[in-house]
């Protein structure tokens, strides 16, 4: 964590709102993305993100013990996103290998093996994209720009970022889907780094 988040979360543990809002404001786009991809469903993805951020803001004092406030955001809505999915009765058996491997203490060799061949089938996805789909879907994805921030960091229009990261988003889909299913896909939003 960079010395302004740990601030901030040093702020948002002690009950400033404002702070955050910050980490609010920061971390929401990357978990939508990838919530997003799993439900299919706007209205059910911002449910579980209001959820994920409300609970956190409810046990805020826990926030002076955790190392990453970005993992402990995705830990909890991971969590919200298991509700759901057990709710819809979805089979979670590949989900649950894909997630492991953010529970250190119990990441075996095995698990490692399988993070290591999605994460390998999903990098190759995304390097068949153009240079340009490429660069706005990882901006997007992994450094949790806004369109708008992409569109100024690569000085195009919004409405160009939007359809490439869209049309990106449908060939990785369509990608991955033949080549392991749709929870490879997930591993890239998902991940830590490369």
């Amino acid at each position: 964590m960079t010395d302004q988040f740990t601030t901030w979360v040093r702020e948002a543990a002690d009950g400033n709102q404002l702070a955050y809002g910050y980490l609010y404001t920061h971390h929401y786009p990357r978990l939508q993305v990838a919530i997003t991809f799993i439900t299919q469903d706007k209205d059910e993805t911002e449910e579980i993100l209001q959820e994920t951020f409300l609970r956190i803001w409810k046990t805020k004092e826990k926030l002076l013990l955790v190392r990453s406030f970005e993992d402990y955001a995705f830990r909890v809505a991971k969590n919200l996103l298991f509700d759901l999915l057990r709710r819809k009765k979805v089979h979670l058996k590949a989900i649950d290998t894909i997630f492991r491997h953010q529970d250190d203490a119990t990441t075996g060799g095995d698990h490692q093996l399988v993070y290591k061949e999605y994460h390998d089938i999903a990098t190759r996805a995304i390097d068949t994209l153009d240079p340009q789909k490429k660069e706005i879907f990882l901006l997007r994805t992994q450094e949790g720009l806004s369109f708008e921030e992409i569109a100024a960091k690569c000085g195009i229009a919004v409405v160009t970022v939007k359809k490439h990261f869209y049309a990106a988003f449908h060939t990785l889909k369509k990608l991955l889907n033949e080549h392991g299913g749709v929870f490879t896909f997930l591993l890239i939003v998902w991940s830590r780094g490369h």
